[in-house]
Order: structure tokens, then sequence, then C-alpha cells
């Protein structure tokens, strides 16, 4: 319920500590990247009635293609758990990535095989078996007390690799407090939230998010090569 946050803590990421390049007009408020070998891609477009977070991901030998929509309020630390698994090894199922035990250990309730719902009510994640979307997975999160009141929604479809949503899961259960400006809160959850003072920084001489990009590009070992943030203008011809 803490609001989306710094749309940054995504964009700038994969930017610099991943290379992705961009190619969308600098002064629109629309966002697109793209990795470097053109297989993902990442869209921000802040339309109210659809989903601000689109993620993109082609076939490949090993699994078809695939992608995740996420609505304007998730907050951006959840949203990592998606986009940080682009700038770490490659993703493989392992065991023990199956997302509701991971659910279920974190006290969430089970509902039947393919759905649960956080304790305190306000979160549910359910997987589809039939209908126009089967295997996808639905995360939704409400008001308490109002289950029709929506805070923010994400659809990831039935290819989206399985440890991935696992780390989604992760995310959703972590109660590590967020940290955000009290004035960019939604109006409609201020009642619900619990707030504490913000602890200092570490002194480490970088915020937040420059910390974060630092720590996001350690995880690759090979040198990221520079790339142009436009599209390439075709060289200009040589006149005699």
């Amino acid at each position: 319920m803490a609001g989306g946050g710094d749309p940054r803590w995504i964009t700038a990421a994969l930017h610099q500590a991943d290379g992705w390049c961009y190619d969308h007009l600098p002064l629109s408020p629309y966002v697109h990247l793209v990795r470097r070998d053109q297989r993902a891609e990442l869209s921000l477009s802040p339309a109210p009635d659809e989903p601000w977070w689109t993620i993109l991901h082609a076939a490949t030998g090993e699994h078809p293609a695939w992608y995740a929509r996420f609505t304007a309020r998730i907050p951006v630390e959840i949203l990592a758990a998606s986009t940080d698994a682009f700038t770490g090894p490659a993703t493989t199922s392992v065991e023990g990535d199956d997302p509701f035990e991971i659910l279920y250990s974190a006290g969430w309730l089970e509902h039947s095989d393919l759905a649960a719902s956080s304790p305190d009510g306000l979160q549910r994640a359910e997987r589809a078996d039939h209908g126009p979307w089967p295997g996808s997975w639905f995360i939704t999160t409400t008001l308490p007390g109002d289950p029709d009141t929506v805070i923010w929604r994400a659809h990831l479809s039935g290819d989206t690799p399985l440890p991935l949503i696992a780390a989604l899961a992760r995310a959703l259960t972590d109660t590590t407090t967020l940290r955000r400006d009290p004035a960019t809160l939604p109006l409609f959850v201020r009642p619900h939230l619990q707030t504490v003072p913000a602890p200092p920084y570490p002194d480490t001489g970088l915020d937040p998010l420059e910390q974060r990009v630092q720590d996001l590009a350690a995880r690759r070992p090979r040198p990221i090569p520079t790339v142009s943030p436009h599209r390439r203008e075709p060289p200009q011809r040589r006149t005699r």
C-alpha cells in the first residue's frame, strides 16, 4: 500500500547496471528499454486505464515467449523482484521454486490448489487453470475490508519462468519497511498504513539508488559495453 515509489528504481537500474538501451523520445512520459540481446523489453506507459509496467520476453530455444504486466501503484521494490532477474545469472528452475509454498511458509492462507491470500486479506495470488489465460498468475492488492477497491494488480502469463514467479512471491512476503515521502502516499490508503520514522541512510556516500545500481552492476562480472541512448542514425555519405 506504499504506492509505486521512484520508477528509476527499475529504469535506471536496468540502463546503468545492465546496459539496457532506451529509444523513447526524451520529453515523452513513455519509457521503453531494450536488453542488449534484443530478447527482452520493458515499457513504462503512464496511461490511467492501462498497465503502467509491461515486460515482454521473446521465445528462446529453451522457453516460449512470456509477458508480465503491473498497474501503477505496485511498489517498485516488489516489481524489482521481476526486473532484477535480468541482471543476474540466467534464470533456471530449481527444486523449491513453488511460489505457493513460499507464500504458505510466510503464513498465507490456502484457498485451493491454485489460490492463496495474505493473513490480513489484503493480497491474493492465484493461478488460472482455465479461461482465456490458462496458467497465468494474477496478484491483486485491495483495501482492508473492501475487496472491490483495488490498489494494484499484476498479470504474468502462463509461460513466465517459475523462478521469476517465486522471486515475486518472496517480495510479497518481505516485511521490510519501504521508504516513502508521506506527501506521495496514495490518499485513499493513508488511513490503513503503519508508518515509522525513516532511519538514516548508510554512511557510504551514495544515495540508495546509486548504491542499488552499483550492487546490481557487481552481479555482472563482464564489463558493460557503451550503448547509444537513442536510435542510431545512418552515417552521412561523403561527398567529393
